[in-house]
């Protein structure tokens, strides 16, 4: 998405917040929340999930697994646009390990490999005969 596609976007959700709540003449800052598209394939030994976050520093994008929950947050701030807080998150299948996910961002997308636990994965059965 374009920096230009992106001043066009309409938020789902915009919140009001006060920079100074002590004063008077505080200024109204519009904080939009944006839930980024995704696609989501299954590959034979993972999950792919794709999202569109352009705008982004990797740095400030938040990727966690807690249990069978996978959230996804950061904080943009583009020049000329409202700050922008993307939130996405999914409840996945319990045994996934954190340690063996990977995470990369190129280009204003977030992929993360979600590796299946190993009783997902496609296992052969032997047949014997007696």
């Amino acid at each position: 998405m374009s920096e230009k596609e992106l001043k066009n976007q309409n938020c789902e959700n915009c919140e009001l917040e006060h920079n100074d709540k002590a004063s008077k003449d505080a200024v109204k800052v519009r904080t939009c929340q944006v839930y980024p598209d995704c696609d989501i394939e299954e590959a034979k030994d993972n999950y792919i999930v794709r999202m569109d976050m352009p705008g982004l520093d990797p740095a400030h994008i938040d990727v966690k697994l807690d249990k069978d929950i996978l959230t996804v947050e950061a904080n943009a701030a583009i020049e000329g646009l409202a700050p922008r807080r993307y939130f996405r998150q999914f409840r996945v299948m319990r045994g996934l390990d954190a340690a063996k996910c990977q995470a990369d961002y190129k280009l204003g997308v977030l992929t993360l490999k979600l590796s299946k636990p190993q009783t997902m994965q496609p296992q052969q059965i032997k047949i014997t005969c007696d």
